[in-house]
């Protein structure tokens, strides 16, 4: 595991982002798995305006800190892409379009994985698992 500086960052193949946006927010640590980054590119490219990441790698320190799920995709990577000017279901859309089959639904942010199949949303705070979409 590397430091996000430490990483060879590829900026013709994803250029609309920065390794930092996707490293630990506690410690900089940032696993470099591009077919992730592949996926997001392309949902950049789908989408055609920028995307805010929230959450991509945690440490397991920092995972555990926020109380994530100790198998959280995030301690590899997933993305929790902030909703602020973007359109629900085109975002969804093109996330499933470009491969994406983790989704977690919540009020500000869209989490996306490549690990198993699997949806859920939120309600008042509490996780329920469902197949429910937006």
């Amino acid at each position: 595991m590397n430091h996000f500086s430490e990483i060879n960052w590829d900026c013709a193949r994803w250029p609309n982002f920065h390794p930092g946006e996707f490293a630990c927010h506690c410690c900089g640590e940032l696993i470099l798995l591009p077919e992730h980054f592949d996926h997001i590119q392309a949902v950049r490219r789908l989408v055609g305006k920028p995307i805010q990441i929230n959450s991509a790698h945690r440490c397991a320190i920092h995972n555990a800190r926020i109380g994530g799920a100790p198998l959280s995709q995030h301690k590899q990577i997933a993305f929790d892409i902030n909703l602020a000017d973007h359109d629900k279901e085109q975002l969804l859309q093109a996330c499933r379009d470009v491969g994406f089959h983790g989704f977690g639904f919540y009020s500000t942010f869209l989490h996306v994985d490549l690990g198993r199949s699997r949806e859920w949303w939120t309600e008042g705070g509490k996780k329920i698992w469902t197949g429910v979409r937006f």
